[in-house]
């Protein structure tokens, strides 16, 4: 299975060891590309969105065969289970290519959000990016560990 991430900024030094473990674990699983986009906030901020909106759209033209999924705060909140399940489910019956995208700090446009389809919440909190890219590969990681009926820490 191929996963890619568009998300922005590279990780920050104190997240990195932990952000190299979860990469690491996923080589077992799955390809990983983590794109990271430069983040645009020099304008206000609905000028930042269209351009990093601009951007991401850009990652997803060459990524089409992907089935693509936002981290947005207002979408459904997914439950480990599901997200093994949606992996499970595009792996076995689609392209076995999913794409998440990790939002800019001023979050997505509502035409944005709209366009999309497929969203996922991990609750109504907000995190940093760094975090919220750890929390990601964290539960992919679970994900695969529960489809493969593994024990993994809970």
């Amino acid at each position: 299975m191929k996963i890619k991430i568009i998300c922005f900024n590279k990780v920050n030094k104190e997240y990195k060891e932990v952000y190299k473990t979860y990469i690491d674990k996923l080589k077992n699983h799955c390809t990983l590309e983590v794109i990271e986009i430069n983040e645009f906030d020099h304008g206000d901020i609905k000028s930042n969105m269209v351009k990093n909106e601009q951007n991401i759209n850009l990652k997803i033209l060459e990524s089409k065969e992907y089935e693509f999924f936002l981290l947005d705060i207002n979408a459904k909140q997914y439950s480990s289970e599901l997200i093994a399940q949606t992996l499970q489910e595009n792996q076995n019956y689609k392209s076995g290519k999913i794409c998440f995208i990790i939002g800019p700090s001023d979050g997505f446009s509502e035409d944005f959000r709209n366009i999309h389809k497929n969203k996922i919440s991990f609750g109504l909190i907000t995190l940093p990016y760094n975090l919220v890219r750890i929390i990601l590969l964290e539960q992919i990681y679970r994900g695969f560990k529960i489809i493969k009926n593994q024990k993994y820490h809970k």
